[in-house]
């Protein structure tokens, strides 16, 4: 019997408009655009169109490249900082005519795919706080930094412009990726105090924001946008896989500081049995999926030459240094110290 052929499943893409401003802020450092797209495996002419799409993970190459290559660690932050609610393309109407700021966020996080697929915008409620958190779900895509300031940036931006106040601060900021050497920029930017190592990329605000009325919206334009949206928009997107799922909530639970079957099944809503045979489907188990992400998160920090040992342990889920040492040495065959001495010099 012939074994049924399953065409590979379509990349997820999102809007080159996200790009826009890039250009200039690498002139400034006398890099091409072109160069860096060369690094990154880009066509110039695929992100000439701000409303064509370009693959998530070269996206996020891209940005990451720019910043290495311009030797400007913040890059990502500036091109969200420059970016208004005209970036959202079809979906800037569903914003800016929602009768609230709940309802705006709202309608983002529900047709996101419309400007980013494979990427999730959630809305949730802490005590006092309101909390809006971005994440990539591709199970590729581990290191996404200048994407993930670019996004926060822009959610800032969103967040004044709904509240007609350029001045407007939040109460924190969140991001997954570890504290960069000088984060002056951050806190400048946000003007609010800002975490770095989280489980999670945010923004938190006060939760009676989300009750503030949007001036001159106009509900008949925000039916039209919801229907175009709803017929737009994909039932299904990329990256929606078991496996990115699992490895999603594996990163959150390492920066956490605690990793356990038990609770990554009940936060996809499975039992560990299930969890355990979907997996075995997948060709992979639990503690595979743990380790593999320990491997691969490790070596990306050891480039980072200003978080230390003990730093990176940490961030990985150890206690002690000894036991990420160790852990290192069965990987790679070599020592940590050893691994950053060849990967930085």
């Amino acid at each position: 019997m012939q074994q049924a052929h399953h065409p590979a499943p379509r990349e997820a893409t999102m809007r080159c408009a996200s790009l826009r401003g890039l250009e200039p802020l690498l002139a400034r450092r006398g890099i091409g655009l072109a160069r860096v797209c060369a690094a990154a495996g880009v066509e110039p002419r695929c992100i000439a169109d701000p409303e064509g799409r370009l693959p998530v993970r070269r996206f996020v190459a891209l940005l990451e490249e720019a910043a290495r290559l311009s030797g400007d660690d913040n890059i990502g932050l500036r091109l969200g900082c420059g970016h208004g609610l005209d970036s959202f393309g079809p979906l800037a109407e569903a914003i800016v005519n929602a009768p609230d700021v709940a309802g705006a966020v709202t309608n983002v996080s529900r047709y996101f795919a419309l400007h980013q697929e494979g990427a999730q915008l959630e809305l949730g409620i802490e005590g006092r706080n309101a909390v809006v958190a971005y994440s990539i779900r591709d199970a590729g895509v581990l290191d996404y930094r200048q994407d993930a300031e670019l996004s926060i940036a822009k959610m800032l931006n969103f967040t004044r412009a709904l509240v007609g106040n350029r001045a407007w601060t939040p109460a924190a900021v969140y991001f997954e990726h570890p504290e960069p050497r000088d984060s002056s920029e951050h806190r400048r930017v946000f003007g609010a105090p800002v975490y770095f190592s989280q489980p999670r990329n945010a923004i938190v605000a006060p939760r009676e924001l989300l009750a503030m009325r949007i001036n001159g919206a106009d509900f008949g334009r925000l039916a039209q946008a919801l229907d175009l949206a709803e017929a737009q928009c994909p039932a299904a997107t990329p990256g929606d896989d078991l496996l990115a799922r699992v490895r999603q909530q594996i990163l959150r639970r390492l920066r956490a500081g605690s990793v356990s079957i038990e609770a990554v099944a009940a936060a996809l809503d499975l039992s560990e049995r299930t969890l355990q045979r979907r997996l075995g489907d997948c060709g992979a188990t639990f503690n595979e999926l743990v380790e593999g992400m320990r491997f691969e998160l490790s070596q990306r920090y050891l480039r980072q030459d200003h978080l230390s040992l003990t730093e990176i342990g940490y961030l990985l889920g150890y206690s002690e240094l000894s036991a990420f040492s160790r852990a290192f040495r069965r990987w790679a065959g070599v020592s940590p110290i050893e691994f950053r001495k060849v990967a930085c010099s």
